[in-house]
């Protein structure tokens, strides 16, 4: 028997046609998840009703929105979350997001006996989880009673927020979502311009992660 550190073997390759099917496949893939991104990552669900839920931060546009869907819609109150602000709060009277969007609601009309602010911890990663612990601990304190929520974000943040609201409410909690217009691009063509993808693809990594390895 012949020992040999090598052999030659006969292999198949693409011919150029095949090379073209290949790539027309490649592209046609990354056509349609560039197309479906968006809506993948910023989704319309029920239920709209119940308690409404405002991620502080969102610009003010979005704001009027909501409040336009807070007056028509079917809610006992609305609920400001999120983290405190960094920048600049040692110049102006609020410490937190949720308390400066307490403060514009105010002025856009809301009640006061109607808006309950949800302050997060201060730390540095997992703000969205812990603006919903912060939540968590609102229904506690406010002895609210209602299981459904309607989570107001703006763009694709949406099914990451909604996710981690999830896992920090539990299973026995309906979150219905609505994911307004980002100001700084068109949500139609987000690809076409530098904002867009940045905060499209970012959101798309950030939520990936927080789907396969983020446990609270």
């Amino acid at each position: 028997m012949r020992l040999a550190l090598t052999s030659i073997r006969p292999r198949r390759r693409p011919t150029w046609l095949g090379w073209l099917l290949i790539a027309t496949i490649i592209l046609a893939f990354c056509l349609t998840f560039i197309a479906n991104l968006y809506a993948f990552l910023a989704p319309e669900k029920s239920p709209h009703k119940g308690l409404m839920v405002v991620e502080g931060w969102i610009h003010d546009f979005a704001l009027d929105d909501a409040i336009t869907l807070y007056k028509l819609g079917d809610y006992e109150k609305i609920v400001c979350t999120g983290v405190p602000i960094e920048t600049g709060s040692y110049i102006q009277q609020f410490e937190s997001y949720p308390e400066m969007t307490a403060d514009r609601l105010r002025k856009l009309g809301i009640p006061e006996n109607q808006i309950i602010t949800a302050i997060a911890a201060d730390q540095k990663k997992d703000r969205t989880y812990l603006s919903a612990v912060a939540l968590r601990e609102a229904f506690m304190a406010y002895n609210l009673e209602s299981r459904d929520l309607h989570l107001i974000t703006v763009g694709p943040h949406g099914r990451r927020s909604r996710m981690l609201y999830q896992k920090a409410l539990g299973p026995e909690y309906n979150i219905g979502i609505t994911c307004l217009d980002p100001a700084s691009y068109d949500a139609g063509d987000w690809y076409k311009g530098s904002e867009g993808v940045k905060v499209v693809m970012t959101e798309w990594i950030a939520y990936i992660y927080a789907k396969l390895f983020f446990h609270p």
